[in-house]
């Protein structure tokens, strides 16, 4: 069913979003093109979403051209996930772990002595530049937390040690035990560059505001009154005619009202009524 403009729902998200610019079809379940991409407005990454005409929409309405904002940000982020552009955090020495070892203490005599473990080395570079060194590598962390406070943003994974957000070169934020209270996980989209991000927490919010216009009114308000809730089969609005636009208002003729009343014929009054004594009575049908 089609909305008439003023008609139907208080708040339609179906209407809101075309009404800026999206697709006709863009809510609808009928179409698994339109469900996926629906679905990506909450969840998806960079490379997820870099086909979804609902976020070209978006960086329109943010003023990019999305053609060249998805070209320039591949330039930043690599053109695929398993880029070789991509940065790695690769080992450049393997570290050694602590241990007990037998060590000798004479001629004929051993002893057991705990022996420190040495720390592994790494350096971030691009995984092309690790695979032709042969080093092993691992990605880098794509989780951003943003303060709440400041504004500033890390791309920190949290340490599941110290259950605090470190940084890419392992560089703590915070230590206080309720730093959850300061820091918030920002979505992750799956990439490093935060300009990127940024760009794409802007199209993924201003989606999500036209998602979520409704979501807290009652059912019958968010979708409108139907046929079955008033004992009537099919569209309520097709039923009362209220699915095709009003004509306009006809203009009547001036003496349309006379031909069945017949009001051009003037009859005489016979309403009567009783003159209280001492009152002169007033004459009806007089000048």
């Amino acid at each position: 069913m089609s909305w008439m403009e003023g008609v139907g729902p208080v708040k339609d998200v179906d209407m809101l979003g075309r009404s800026k610019g999206l697709h006709k079809d863009w809510y609808s379940n009928k179409k698994h093109k339109w469900v996926k991409s629906r679905k990506e407005i909450e969840k998806g990454s960079f490379w997820d979403i870099i086909d979804n005409p609902l976020y070209e929409v978006a960086a329109g309405a943010a003023g990019f051209d999305w053609a060249t904002w998805v070209e320039e940000a591949k330039g930043k982020v690599g053109t695929s996930p398993d880029s070789g552009s991509t940065r790695v955090r690769a080992t450049i020495k393997a570290g050694t772990p602590a241990g007990i070892r037998r060590v000798r203490t004479g001629r004929s005599g051993y002893s057991q002595r705990h022996v420190a473990g040495t720390p592994a080395e790494y350096e971030w570079m691009t995984k092309d530049e690790a695979e032709e060194r042969g080093l092993s590598y691992e990605a880098a962390s794509t989780g951003r937390w943003r303060n709440k406070e400041t504004g500033e943003i890390h791309d920190a994974p949290v340490d599941p040690n110290r259950n605090i957000p470190t940084g890419p070169y392992g560089i703590r934020i915070g230590v206080k035990k309720d730093w959850m209270d300061d820091w918030e996980e920002l979505r992750d989209w799956g990439i490093l560059d935060n300009d990127v991000a940024g760009d794409l927490d802007d199209m993924g919010k201003w989606l999500s505001e036209i998602v979520n216009v409704n979501k807290h009114l009652p059912k019958i308000i968010r979708e409108g009154p139907q046929g079955k809730h008033y004992g009537i089969e099919g569209d309520i609005w097709e039923h009362y005619g209220l699915d095709k636009e009003l004509e306009p208002p006809k203009e009547l003729e001036w003496d349309s009202y006379d031909k069945k009343m017949n009001l051009k014929v003037a009859s005489r009054s016979s309403a009567t009524y009783s003159t209280p004594e001492g009152m002169t009575p007033i004459d009806l049908h007089g000048d």
